[in-house]
């Protein structure tokens, strides 16, 4: 098993500790005094300095030390440094905690701007990442907790409590519990794919679905017969149904045959139509070929016309472009000379720098003293040849520059004077276009219409037109068939009626049937119900069992402790807890001195269940009497009326 014992602990700055050193005691040390001496300042301390947390757990709680007026004591160093025995080996540790004061640009006093953590492992310093691995390789920090504060444990949601003692006891199979008896083993067979909670609240649906479903069908059978119509004289209706049937097909086939001469003649007009149609489009036909005939020189001479318009716009369009071009090509030009006048100027005024000599070149920036005469002629001669490079170096680039702008300006200018040839050249083509006699000629549209009506096929068509459009006009008077109709309607509503009442017999017949169905199935649903209400109490008997063994195997595992790990209810239900006991009292009644009692044996079963030991701190030892034996290093911290810390 593994043993860690504290052996020394030293606070520097430490929530008001100044400067103290506790060596402690391989078995038992007592820590004793008045209150807010610093007993929980020591269990502080060593918190912070493995997890940087308080006994608490709080991570943000103040370590900083305060004057007589309440006010933050700076720049002072705030330090825990301890001595562990790890299975014999020892291992210092230290955690510091430093104010950072910055002097910003510009200003001569410091400012706070935060504070910083240091962490030394065997005098080594370790990144917050590396501390929390070595920290965890001693003891994880869960274990830590549970195994060095008494009242850790039972403060803990009941979900952790249970966590930790099925880690410690292991859970009991169903398996296990279901070995000794044939009723429980038939129920595992029969949840296989389902945890038991999971059958149960199935089996629980099942019931409250199958008692609903009982409890409406006494009254639905009840509706149904209720709702059961007298019999009727079934024959009679029959025959008169028929009856009915053969004069309705009679008025359909008087209808049919009214429609049959009314869509006959709908159809002959369609054919005159269709005529019609054809005629009128021969008509449209001998027009147009009168007037292509008529219309045949004016046509030509107005298109070569047009011909002669679009040539004109196309070459003004083209004209246009080119001019916008040569407006273009002289801004650039323009632009390209007030360059070149600039650049000029910038020439004259490079090759016109001398260079001049400033007394302060010639001493030295260190000690003041002025150059010899040797050793100011060589800074000079120097000076001198920098100067000249790079006045040159400034005179070509500006060369380079200049002939640049002056190839731009010849491109323009040539483009320039390329387009306005173009442009010469074009407006003689306009020039010589307009002066063709067709551009300004005004032709005169030929009327065909009197050689069209002179036609003699046109005036045939026109004939046989006018007599199909007579045939297509004439009124065809629509079918009268309202009294059949009529007729029909009541004839119809009869047979509706007698269907009606026809449909009762079947409605009984269906009645009848679906009575005899439900009281089947409520003599099933019955049975169904009584088998798993038979399934329900072997449940609770199995919970019942299972929650007895695992309260045995944890309870084996304590001296004074009892756990009980379920409540049972009123329903046979069972609901997770995880309650403490002692002498058949709960941990919550229970005073001060057992609670700690109760702690100590929980932490001497974890710490055999993990396999390690730590030292336990226990605070208001004072309430204590009787500590139960432990193999852990036990630290006792006691309210006495001691002014000053007594350690012993």
């Amino acid at each position: 098993m593994k043993q860690i014992i504290i052996k020394q602990l030293h606070l520097t700055n430490f929530k008001g500790m100044a400067d103290l050193t506790v060596n402690f005691n391989d078995t038992i040390t007592s820590i004793s005094g008045c209150n807010g001496v610093g007993k929980t300042t020591i269990f502080d301390a060593f918190t912070w300095l493995l997890f940087g947390k308080d006994s608490n757990e709080r991570k943000n709680f103040d370590i900083k030390t305060y004057d007589e007026n309440g006010k933050t004591i700076e720049r002072i160093p705030h330090e825990v440094s301890g001595v562990l025995s790890v299975d014999g080996e020892e291992i210092t540790l230290c955690r510091k905690f430093n104010e950072k004061w910055t002097k910003k640009r510009g200003t001569s006093e410091e400012v706070f701007t935060g504070n910083e953590e240091e962490r030394l492992y065997n005098d080594v310093p370790m990144s917050l990442k590396d501390w929390n691995e070595k920290i965890n390789a001693i003891c994880p920090e869960q274990v830590f907790k549970f195994i060095t504060n008494p009242l850790y444990f039972s403060a803990q949601k009941t979900e952790v409590q249970r966590t930790m003692l099925f880690r410690m006891a292991g859970d009991v199979s169903d398996e296990a519990i279901a070995a000794r008896n044939v009723q429980f083993k038939a129920l595992l067979d029969n949840i296989t794919g389902k945890t038991m909670d999971e059958y149960k609240r199935e089996i629980s649906a099942k019931k409250r679905r199958l008692k609903t479903e009982i409890e409406a069908i006494p009254e639905r059978i009840d509706e149904r017969k209720r709702d059961i119509p007298e019999p009727e004289d079934w024959d009679a209706l029959e025959n008169k149904l028929a009856t009915e049937k053969q004069e309705l097909a009679s008025i359909d086939e008087q209808i049919n045959d009214i429609t049959k001469a009314y869509n006959a003649a709908n159809e002959e007009r369609m054919e005159i139509s269709h005529h019609l149609a054809d005629v009128r489009k021969k008509v449209q036909q001998c027009e147009y070929s009168i007037k292509e005939k008529v219309y045949a020189d004016y046509m030509a001479e107005k298109q070569a016309q047009n011909k002669l318009y679009l040539e004109v716009e196309d070459k003004q369009k083209i004209r246009e472009r080119l001019i916008t071009n040569v407006t273009s090509n002289q801004q650039n030009l323009d632009a390209c000379e007030e360059k070149r006048e600039k650049m000029i100027a910038e020439w004259r005024e490079i090759n016109a720098r001398t260079i001049s000599f400033n007394e302060n070149d010639f001493v030295c920036p260190t000690c003041h003293r002025r150059f010899e005469i040797d050793e100011i002629e060589t800074k000079q001669s120097e000076m001198t040849e920098r100067f000249n490079k790079q006045k040159a170096a400034d005179l070509e680039e500006n060369n380079k520059r200049g002939k640049a702008n002056s190839d731009k300006m010849k491109e323009y200018q040539a483009a320039i004077d390329e387009s306005n040839q173009k442009i010469q050249a074009i407006e003689a083509d306009i020039a010589n276009l307009k002066a063709n006699p067709l551009y300004n000629k005004q032709l005169v549209e030929p009327d065909a219409t009197p050689v069209i009506e002179a036609d003699e096929d046109y005036k045939a068509l026109i004939v046989q037109s006018e007599e199909l459009a007579l045939k297509v006009n004439k009124e065809i008077g629509a079918p009268d068939y309202a009294e059949l109709k009529d007729r029909k309607l009541l004839i119809e509503a009869d047979i509706d009626d007698t269907k009606k009442v026809l449909g009762q017999r079947e409605y009984i017949k269906r009645n009848n049937t679906r009575i005899a169905e439900l009281e089947r199935e409520l003599r099933t649903q019955s049975d169904e119900l009584a088998k798993l209400e038979g399934i329900e109490f072997t449940i609770q008997e199995f919970s019942k069992a299972r929650i007895s063994a695992i309260e045995d195997r944890i309870n084996g595992m304590f001296d004074i402790v009892k756990f009980k790990m379920f409540d049972v209810q009123i329903n046979g239900g069972e609901v997770e807890t995880c309650e403490a006991m002692a002498y058949g009292k709960p941990y919550s009644t229970q005073n001060n001195a057992m609670r700690y009692n109760m702690g100590i044996d929980i932490i001497n079963a974890i710490c055999k269940s993990e396999q390690i030991t730590a030292p336990i701190f226990l605070d208001n030892a004072e309430s204590i009497n009787n500590i139960i034996p432990t193999a852990s290093q036990l630290i006792t911290l006691s309210v006495t009326t001691d002014k000053e810390l007594v350690i012993k």
